[in-house]
């Protein structure tokens, strides 16, 4: 099943979630968190191997190898999770992080979608504008790393369908307001969580929150949907196949406390979905 048939079935999964009595399970069991960390994780297997087989600690330079949407709750049902852990699996969805100044008590992370380097193992790139990285200033506990000052302002995140990549038009691009990171390091700085190549699971030990406006989501359209993503988060649809009228067309018209999943934030003043996840990530080469 590809993804653009995976994101149909998602999106009749999201209007079910607003029926009562109907429930659409966000468990994956290959997946764990894990607050604290973990171990460094068996390297030989190839979804989970230690890529690139020399990286340098001092500079972790990392790709997220799962994320668990937590919220909003039209974003966690299984279907959803199965697209971002096969996109992910695929590089069609690449999202990098890189930090330095280990060791110093603060430190810079940078991180934004990112696309392979052709010829070279293991290697990427950060995208150019309008989906280029932002960055953060983070303090540094032992391998542990939180938020230090402001969050990144705005982050678009994009996602590809099976077999296109940048620059083709995305499948999904998620506008991110407000974005934080952290996590937990492994003692090697090569993961972020780790991998048990028995158990072939990975365990989670970063955390991603942020939020996604309503206006920045209406101006999102799913093509493939028909429909904008304040359609898809809100339930507030309008025509099939006609995104324009969606979220009663737009902030000029709405009345966001009547949709059936209203937002529950706002970004300076304007109504948002908070969006909370947690990942894993494992090292790689990030070249500039």
């Amino acid at each position: 099943m590809n993804n653009k048939t995976i994101w149909i079935l998602m999106a009749l999964l999201a209007a079910l979630a607003v029926v009562p009595g109907v429930s659409c399970g966000d468990d994956d069991d290959d997946i764990t968190t894990d607050d604290a960390g973990g171990d460094d994780g068996d390297t030989s297997e190839s979804t989970g191997e230690q890529c690139p087989p020399a990286p340098n600690p001092a500079v972790p330079e990392m790709r997220l190898r799962t994320l668990t949407i937590l919220t909003p709750a039209a974003m966690t049902n299984a279907v959803l999770q199965q697209l971002i852990t096969d996109s992910m699996d695929n590089e069609d969805f690449i999202w990098l992080i890189r930090l330095t100044g280990v060791g110093t008590g603060t430190m810079t992370l940078r991180t934004g979608s990112g696309q392979k380097v052709a010829g070279r193992t293991c290697t990427y790139s950060y995208l150019p504008a309008p989906y280029a990285p932002g960055e953060m200033q983070m303090t540094e506990t032992g391998l542990n790393f939180a938020l230090l000052g402001d969050p990144i302002a705005q982050l678009d995140v994009p996602m590809w369908s099976e077999g296109t990549a940048y620059p083709a038009a995305p499948l999904l691009t998620l506008p991110l307001r407000n974005l934080d990171i952290g996590g937990t390091f492994s003692e090697d700085y090569l993961y972020i969580g780790s991998y048990d190549d028995v158990a072939e699971e990975w365990t989670e030990a970063g955390t991603l929150s942020g939020a996604v406006t309503a206006e920045d989501a209406q101006n999102t359209v799913i093509e493939d949907l028909g429909m904008t993503m304040c359609g898809l988060l809100s339930g507030s649809t309008g025509a099939p196949a006609n995104p324009a009228d969606d979220c009663e067309g737009g902030p000029a018209a709405w009345d966001p406390t009547s949709w059936p999943r209203p937002p529950d934030t706002t970004v300076d003043g304007a109504p948002a979905y908070s969006m909370t996840a947690t990942f894993a990530a494992s090292a790689v080469h990030i070249q500039d």
